[in-house]
């Protein structure tokens, strides 16, 4: 997030090199050779994709830091905080979650609270009730940050966890009164009775996935640094001027995972399965993402550190049993195409390329490329290629400080799009050219080679934002993806989708068995002789729970060939002559 460490092992670079020339050879879209920077103002000329439809949503509600309550320039105001998409009643619609932050109170300013956070019901054509007492969410918080949703006790109905500064709380989704269900759905704190409510101290980005194949999702907590009032540094940049200071001035906290029992609770087995520790050159977690990077069926875990290496931890469980193997620097994923650590915050998994399999994306500071890292990877071998400055992506500059981010397909076109939040982690930068606040990026995916395109976000793309997470989900489910997008001491704004007229698409929702968590399934769809794929995550964005549901772009195509889901256990689902132009609904061994 702040000045990267620039400390280089011969070691690695041997590693990174010997890989590189002994890379697998794959089938590939052809991306062309390292782009002309001179393109950079170069953006092609279309209809917008997103229009702001806030002021219509009813929904005025701003996440705040604390800054205006006291001048502590801590690093505890520079996260900001995401946002989540749930449809906790089941009616079809998705919801809206977001964290209220926190502030400062107490004669010395020194008193950690927590502000309100808010449950937005959804109730079409755009507009949105503010549920939160109604849903049993009234309650004093604690500083928040991120929110994630999982159907953790496997009962049909997704649940919701809340993180931040302090600890976080578990929300089992319940019925209002079990013998009349017609009343509706609330939430019920289950914290305690869980086992989450001890030992955590500062929890950012959360991701649920079934690591051990018992069916049940297991929680992952990123952790940040070692902050407190005791160790809150005084620091100075470029000019004479006091500002928050950097990580490196903190020991980065160990990461966190929980097992759940299948009865309701989940037991701390950080210790056993093989996470990093932390240290002053090691974890600082900010961001999460679960998928299957190399086709067993297992969901790895890639976590996204803030100026030490990235973590790439590789799935080796067993039913009852989670083992990881920590393979980020043999992987190719730890650093950047220079060797150098990154301060990295948003992350997601896409295939922008085609080739069946996640890449992995990561945004990063300022000064610094964000990553694409193309995935190579067999059964047998965890390789990525560092792919930013040969598709394109590296005419973004170095200015931004990217956060919440996905792959979406903005134009309907079949090519996964690049979608990034972006605002300063400090109050006063002094590089060349940037600011504070700051613009979104949008990258459009031609083929699997990217050409910035900011001219089509419309009037929020024209305007500087101090951005943290957003929630990518399919608001009106018309096919196109919406954004939630969270900002610091700034209202949250709501984008409705609008790109690709005259272009189908396809969605697939899936439903594992007995409603076990799918996280590691993968959809792969083919129309007009194309396939695309799609795969089940846990986690992304940054400190976001995004829409579940794989949505697929499909151009002028009319008819969907074929469909097929792999489950996480290896079993298939598969479907031919789909009609286009809406979702279906994919039940493991059983199908609507």
């Amino acid at each position: 997030m702040t000045f990267r460490w620039l400390g280089l092992s011969v070691i690695a670079l041997l590693l990174v090199s010997l890989m590189a020339c002994n890379k697998p050879q794959s089938k590939r879209v052809e991306i062309g050779d390292v782009p002309n920077t001179s393109l950079a103002d170069e953006e092609p000329a279309g209809p917008n994709v997103f229009d702001d439809v806030t002021a219509k949503t009813g929904i005025q509600f701003t996440y705040r830091n604390g800054e205006d309550t006291a001048n502590h320039l801590s690093i505890l105001e520079s996260l900001g905080g995401g946002a989540g998409l749930i449809d906790y009643d089941g009616d079809g619609l998705l919801d809206i979650f977001l964290p209220g932050g926190g502030g400062f109170a107490g004669p010395d300013k020194k008193q950690i609270v927590g502000y309100p956070c808010k449950l937005y019901r959804n109730l079409g054509n755009w507009k949105f009730e503010d549920v939160t007492a109604k849903v049993g969410l009234e309650r004093t918080w604690f500083y928040t940050h991120g929110v994630a949703v999982a159907d953790y006790d496997r009962d049909g109905w997704p649940d919701l966890l809340v993180t931040g500064f302090g600890g976080v709380v578990l929300f089992r989704n319940v019925p209002v009164d079990a013998n009349d269900l017609s009343k509706g759905r609330r939430f019920e704190d289950v914290t305690a009775k869980s086992g989450l409510d001890q030992g955590i101290y500062w929890a950012v980005s959360p991701a649920f996935a079934d690591l051990d194949g018992d069916g049940y999702p297991d929680l992952f907590l990123c952790q940040y640094v070692d902050w407190s009032w005791n160790k809150n540094p005084s620091f100075i940049y470029d000019r004479d001027i006091y500002d928050v200071a950097p990580p490196r001035e903190f020991n980065g906290l160990q990461d966190l995972l929980y097992r759940n029992t299948g009865k309701g609770t989940f037991e701390n087995v950080t210790s056993e399965v093989g996470l990093k520790p932390g240290g002053p050159e090691s974890s600082k977690g900010l961001g999460v993402i679960a998928v299957d990077v190399n086709g067993d069926g297992k969901p790895e875990l890639y976590v996204c550190n803030d100026t030490v290496d990235n973590f790439l931890y590789v799935n080796q469980s067993s039913p009852g049993k989670i083992r990881l193997k920590e393979m980020s620097i043999l992987s190719g994923t730890a650093r950047d195409g220079k060797g150098g650590a990154n301060g990295s915050m948003g992350v997601d998994a896409g295939d922008p390329f085609r080739t069946g399999r996640p890449s992995i994306w990561v945004t990063n500071y300022e000064n610094e490329l964000h990553a694409l890292y193309r995935n190579e990877c067999r059964k047998e071998l965890i390789y990525f290629t560092y792919a930013t400055e040969q598709v394109g992506l590296a005419v973004l500059g170095q200015t931004y400080v990217g956060w919440g981010t996905a792959f979406v397909d903005v134009d309907l076109d079949g090519w996964e799009d690049l979608f990034v939040s972006n605002g300063h982690a400090i109050r006063y930068p002094v590089g060349p050219g940037v600011t504070r606040r700051q613009k979104p990026v949008l990258m459009l995916n031609q083929r699997g080679r990217f050409v910035k395109s900011n001219r089509q976000l419309g009037e929020y793309g024209t305007q500087q934002h101090l951005g943290r997470g957003v929630a990518f989900g399919d608001l009106d489910n018309d096919g196109r993806m919406d954004l939630v997008l969270c900002h610091t001491n700034e209202p949250v704004s709501i984008l409705r989708g609008i790109g690709g007229q005259g272009h189908h698409w396809f969605g697939v929702e899936l439903v594992g068995k007995d409603h076990a968590d799918y996280v590691g399934a993968k959809v792969t769809l083919t129309a007009n002789g194309e396939t695309q794929t799609r795969f089940a995550k846990g986690g992304g964005s940054y400190t976001s729970a995004n829409d579940r549901r794989c949505l697929f772009g499909l151009g002028k195509a009319n008819k969907i060939d074929a469909v097929e889901v792999t489950w996480p256990d290896g079993s298939v689902s598969k479907f031919a002559n789909q009609p286009v132009d809406r979702y279906i609904r994919v039940t493991q061994s059983r199908e609507k």
